[in-house]
């Protein structure tokens, strides 16, 4: 007797023993050398604050603290977007994903904010090592914020053409290969936005 497998049990019974998918591990993988470049670039930073000479402190721009709620926001309306759609609930889990993307872009707008904040206070990018680090810790969380967006964008773009969609959608069944890109989605920008949330408060104990 010939047993077909579908894809999802032959991928179950590769992944049996670690019990991860292996596009969640390579996330997971790529999350940790994300960290490590955050955490010596935040190290070098504290390095750098113990010479006095060439350290000038400043009170960190306030428009940050607004922006770190907008990503903070981001978390939550994506975590919801995901139970909506574990729940077949699709149109609110799009408009979940809509208001996800504009508290992504928000929280870019207002990153930029701080720049112009920081420039008017005479910070600019190579006035002085201090106002460096902010420049340069920012601009590289941005770029992965900037991924998130695009990725977030393109599925948000084929949730809505896919609203009619006759085998999943119109029948409430979810689609696991939809499901899953979602999960790492979701992972990612907990990610990012724990990066920040991080980011934020290692400022905020630096920058008096």
């Amino acid at each position: 007797m010939n047993v077909t497998l579908t894809e999802e049990e032959i991928l179950k019974e590769k992944t049996e023993y670690t019990g991860v998918h292996p596009q969640k591990f390579a996330l997971w993988i790529a999350m940790a050398s994300m960290s490590m470049f955050f955490a010596a670039l935040t190290s070098a930073l504290l390095v750098k604050k113990g010479d006095y000479r060439s350290w000038e402190n400043f009170k960190l721009p306030g428009v940050f603290f607004f922006s770190t709620l907008a990503v903070i926001g981001v978390s939550i309306c994506i975590h919801s977007a995901l139970i909506s759609y574990r729940k077949s609930k699709f149109t609110q889990f799009r408009w979940l994903m809509f208001f996800s993307f504009l508290l992504g872009c928000l929280f870019l707008a207002l990153q930029l904010q701080g720049w112009h904040v920081l420039q008017q206070g005479g910070m600019t990018l190579t006035e002085n090592l201090s106002g460096s680090f902010i420049y340069l810790l920012t601009s590289v969380h941005g770029v992965h914020i900037i991924v998130g967006l695009l990725v977030m964008l393109v599925f948000l773009i084929n949730a809505i053409r896919n609203r009619k969609d006759p085998i999943y959608e119109l029948r409430d069944i979810i689609n696991p290969k939809r499901q899953l890109n979602l999960e790492l989605l979701v992972s990612y920008w907990h990610y990012v936005d724990a990066v920040w949330v991080y980011l934020y408060v290692f400022f905020y104990l630096n920058y008096q």
